[in-house]
C-alpha cells in the first residue's frame, strides 16, 4: 500500500521531481524510495535541481538525515553537484552546519574536498576545524599551514592538533591562509601564513610572509591584558574582543576593514576605539 504522500504523484517527470524534492524535505526513506521509483518510470533526472539550483542531495545534506544520503547516494545523485545559489556542493552544505557524518559518507561516495564554490571556498574551508572533548582536530588543504599540524598536504580524515593539547580550546575559526584558537581563559592562538599581519605576531619575517608559523602560537602583549572572549577571522584580518567589551583588530585596512580612522594595516592587535558601547559578539563578512 502507497503511503500518502506519493497517492497524489504527479504523472511528469517534472511533478515526481518536486515530489521527490519535498519528501527528502521532510519525509521518510520509504517516501524518498517510493519518489525514486517513480522518477525512474518517468526517465526523469535525480541530479536535477530545483528553483534554488539545489539536488535532493543538498538538501538531504541540509536536514542531516543520514539513511535518506544514503539512499540519495546509491541512487547515483551527484555529490559534486554545485547549487544555485552560492556554488556549494553538499559536502559545502555538510560541513557548513557541522553535520560530520553526513560529510564522511560524502567523502565515501567520492565528494571532493577541494571543489571550490562561487568564492573560491572549498569544503574544508567552510569547516576545517572542530573541537572534541577539547581536542581540536583538523583536516582538508593545508597549503598555508592553516591546519597547525605541519603539513602543506591535503588531508582527507580529522587529525589532531597536538600542539592545542592540554590549551582548553573553547572557539576556533579558521580562513583560506590562518586559523585562530581562543581557550577559556581568553589566550589567543593563531597559526599560518602571516602575511600583512594576519597572525597579529610582531616577527617581521613572519608579517613579510617570508616564513609561516606551522604550528599554533601565542599571540602575547595585546588585547590590553584582559581575555579575549569571542573570535572571527576572515581572508585578511582578525576581529576580537574582551570580557571588557573592547574590540581589536589587526592586518589588512583595506576599505576601513579595522575600524580605525586610517587606511593603515597594523600588524599587531589594535582597539578599536571607536566604539564605546561594550562589545558581546564579533563577526566579519567573507
Amino acid at each position: 500500500m502507497l503511503s500518502k504522500p506519493v497517492s497524489n504523484y504527479k504523472s511528469s517527470s517534472s511533478g515526481t521531481l518536486k515530489d521527490l524534492w519535498a519528501v527528502v524535505r521532510t519525509g521518510s526513506v520509504h517516501d524518498v524510495e517510493i519518489a525514486q521509483l517513480h522518477l525512474k518510470k518517468q526517465n526523469g533526472n535525480v541530479n536535477k535541481k530545483n528553483a534554488f539550483g539545489s539536488t535532493a542531495l543538498h538538501i538531504a545534506s541540509l536536514r542531516n538525515h543520514l539513511p535518506i544520503v544514503r539512499r540519495l547516494l546509491a541512487a547515483g545523485v551527484d555529490p559534486n553537484a554545485r547549487d544555485g545559489e552560492s556554488g556549494w556542493s553538499s559536502l559545502h552544505r555538510a560541513l557548513h552546519f557541522g553535520h560530520l557524518a553526513v560529510a564522511g559518507l560524502l567523502i565515501e561516495a567520492g565528494a571532493s574536498l577541494v571543489l571550490e564554490d562561487s568564492k573560491g571556498l572549498t569544503p574544508s574551508l567552510l569547516n576545517s576545524t572542530f573541537i572534541c572533548a577539547k581536542e581540536v582536530f583538523s583536516w582538508g588543504n593545508g597549503v598555508n599551514y592553516q591546519l597547525g599540524i605541519e603539513t602543506t598536504s591535503i588531508l582527507r580524515v580529522p587529525a589532531r592538533v597536538d600542539d592545542l593539547q592540554g590549551c582548553d580550546i573553547v572557539s576556533v575559526a579558521a580562513a583560506k591562509f590562518h586559523s585562530v584558537a581562543l581557550t577559556a581563559t581568553g589566550e589567543v592562538y593563531s597559526w599560518g601564513f602571516g602575511r600583512g599581519g594576519r597572525l597579529g605576531h610582531p616577527d617581521f619575517d613572519i608579517h613579510s610572509g617570508q616564513v609561516a608559523v606551522i604550528t599554533p602560537r601565542q599571540i602575547t602583549n595585546s588585547f590590553g591584558c584582559r581575555p579575549v572572549r569571542v573570535i572571527a577571522v576572515v581572508k585578511h584580518h582578525i576581529i576580537v574582543a574582551t570580557d571588557g567589551g573592547e574590540a581589536y583588530t589587526w592586518s589588512s585596512n583595506r576599505e576601513g576593514r579595522l575600524g580605525t580612522h586610517t587606511s593603515t594595516p597594523s600588524q599587531l592587535p589594535g582597539r578599536v576605539n571607536t566604539l564605546k558601547a561594550k562589545v558581546v559578539k564579533v563577526g566579519s563578512i567573507k
